[in-house]
């Protein structure tokens, strides 16, 4: 046996198993910023600080969502608050995408069947979903904290980061101008 073949059997052996997530797809090629993708990430991770994961943890906070007064999971919040879920719908209408929000769950395998293949409705859809959740996110904490909302037109700021994310790829240039129209 020669040294690279040894070396490759140990790697083999310590190298760990994980579970392939059906939502992987919608990280690779994604035009949306980095700190977007980051949230977005932990969001499919169902890691991010939610009210109910606090008071699991033993933190004593008040569980419910800031908006609607339910109990604020990461199910509810996104896409089952019936404030946030106007704004993904007012996103999805400007991408010409007629859908009615679901929870977190469902609207995460929706998000990733559509997602598929390279074409520029697909490579709109995931930028704007990781860019809503991050944008979401915000304006959640900004709410919670008592910070002051300086923009409650967040869908337009979602639509406007799209579209300077995305202006820079030709093939999709003509494709959001013919949505600004």
């Amino acid at each position: 046996m020669t040294g690279k073949t040894i070396q490759k059997k140990v790697y083999l052996l310590l190298k760990e198993e994980y579970p392939v997530v059906y939502w992987r797809q919608t990280l690779f090629q994604n035009m949306a910023r980095p700190r977007a993708l980051f949230i977005f990430w932990l969001a499919c991770h169902c890691r991010l600080a939610t009210k109910d994961r606090l008071h699991k943890f033993g933190l004593t906070v008040d569980v419910h969502c800031c908006f609607c007064h339910r109990v604020e999971t990461i199910n509810h919040l996104f896409f089952g608050c019936d404030e946030l879920k106007v704004i993904w719908q007012r996103v999805l209408r400007w991408l010409q995408i007629d859908h009615i929000p679901k929870e977190w769950n469902d609207e995460l395998r929706w998000i990733t069947r559509l997602s598929k293949g390279k074409g520029w409705r697909a490579q709109l859809l995931k930028s704007a979903a990781a860019e809503t959740i991050y944008y979401l996110w915000n304006y959640r904490n900004d709410v919670c904290f008592g910070n002051r909302v300086h923009n409650t037109k967040i869908e337009e700021e979602i639509i406007n980061t799209i579209v300077y994310r995305g202006w820079r790829s030709p093939k999709l240039r003509e494709h959001i101008a013919q949505l600004l129209i």
